[in-house]
């Protein structure tokens, strides 16, 4: 096993590990998750996960197994713990994540399902980062910091691994550009 591969796995721990405290504080009522956003994501990472291994990475395919899971399990708790609604946007995305699995099935052409889930994915920050830059108290701040070093980490393995090609790429800068910004709305009080 090499580095890059080494790296991958501990990535997809580090997102595992970044749930257990946010699904203990959804269910001990301080963190409250946005419904739409977690189905979203559900949704979108399953998808995700399924274009990044058509395109036949390994070094770094446990952060979209991580997400996948993670993101369909807070999305469970959020029915019954959960916050909001379905906005127009939250409709759209996904509409457009059910489109996309339909273009992929009758394409074959997973990158084209894999772009427009990360387009979706990226949505789905929206209702949670103007949650976050209202009520930031209400995000484990733990669970992100866990998210953060595991992309970043992911974004690694992609840069030393071996796996090229725009799709191995794309699905880790989003994620790191989309998960810092949540991080920075949560400890931006704490940097004034």
């Amino acid at each position: 096993m090499n580095i890059a591969q080494c790296l991958g796995i501990i990535a997809g721990i580090l997102l595992i590990a970044g749930y257990i405290p946010y699904i203990y504080e959804v269910l001990k009522g301080t963190d409250i998750p946005n419904r739409a956003s977690w189905f979203i994501w559900a949704l979108s990472t399953t998808t995700i996960f399924f274009g990044v291994h058509e395109t036949g990475t390994t070094e770094a395919i446990w952060v979209p197994v991580a997400d996948a899971i993670g993101c369909t399990l807070i999305f469970l708790f959020s029915i019954k713990l959960g916050v909001g609604g379905w906005s127009k946007t939250d409709k759209i995305s996904l509409l457009v994540c059910v489109a996309s699995l339909a273009v992929w099935a009758l394409t074959g052409n997973a990158i084209i399902a894999l772009v427009s889930n990360l387009l979706i994915y990226v949505s789905g920050y929206i209702p949670t980062i103007k949650k976050s830059i209202k009520n930031p108290e209400q995000e484990s701040l733990t669970a992100w910091t866990f998210f953060l070093i595991g992309v970043v980490l992911n974004l690694v393995t992609v840069i030393i691994g071996t796996d090229t090609g725009f799709a191995v790429w794309l699905y880790p800068i989003v994620l790191v550009a989309t998960v810092g910004t949540l991080y920075y709305f949560l400890i931006r009080k704490k940097l004034a």
